[in-house]
């Protein structure tokens, strides 16, 4: 009797640790499970780092439900166009991020580590000045490294069609639509701000 109660026992225990391990389900890409749709209202396509001086290929949308977002696009292989409605989810740890966009894990930029290594630029070359005006200024966390620490960061649309961004650490001047600048960037890095000067 003893013998046939610890063996029903333990077939009970057994099925409560099967149902309980089939609850659990793996993390997936740190991304929030949280999908949102939204129209891209606003899209521009730049040049983003990471820690290494490589350009990844990136698009900041500013969205129909009011939210700011960027994403790496070398995991993505189509163009997105204004006026799309898309799905996406962001990464829990940096909620500008876009990590999940139409059905499409984007991934961090981790896997083409290597391949920014080999092809790390010799020398990075500052741009002549750049005349122009702000038409709007928003701020995003952006990661600029591998790790999961996004940086507060402002980003500016300009009249000559360009959006650029800088560090809020390293903008030590308040700007508004309307103001006119002189900036310059790195060749390698078109949109991100080296040096900013308000004119007026």
């Amino acid at each position: 009797m003893k013998k046939t109660f610890v063996l029903l026992w333990a077939l009970l225990l057994f099925a409560a640790c099967g149902k309980e391990s089939e609850d659990i389900k793996p993390p997936t890409s740190h991304a929030t499970e949280t999908e949102e749709t939204a129209v891209v209202d606003r899209l521009y396509a730049i040049s983003m780092r990471r820690e290494l001086p490589f350009p990844f290929s990136a698009y900041v949308l500013r969205l129909s439900n009011g939210r700011d977002v960027y994403m790496l696009r070398y995991r993505y292989n189509r163009d997105l166009r204004e006026g799309e409605k898309i799905g996406y989810r962001v990464f829990s740890f940096c909620p500008d991020e876009i990590a999940v966009l139409n059905g499409v894990e984007l991934g961090d930029g981790s896997d083409v580590a290597e391949q920014a290594r080999n092809n790390l630029s010799r020398g990075l070359v500052a741009s002549e000045p750049i005349e122009a005006e702000v038409v709007d200024i928003f701020d995003m966390k952006i990661r600029y490294s591998l790790t999961f620490l996004p940086v507060d960061t402002w980003f500016i649309e300009l009249d000559n069609g360009n959006m650029v961004y800088v560090k809020k650490s390293k903008l030590k001047l308040e700007l508004k639509s309307g103001d006119r600048i002189v900036y310059n960037v790195y060749t390698l890095f078109p949109n991100e701000v080296l040096a900013i000067k308000k004119l007026n």
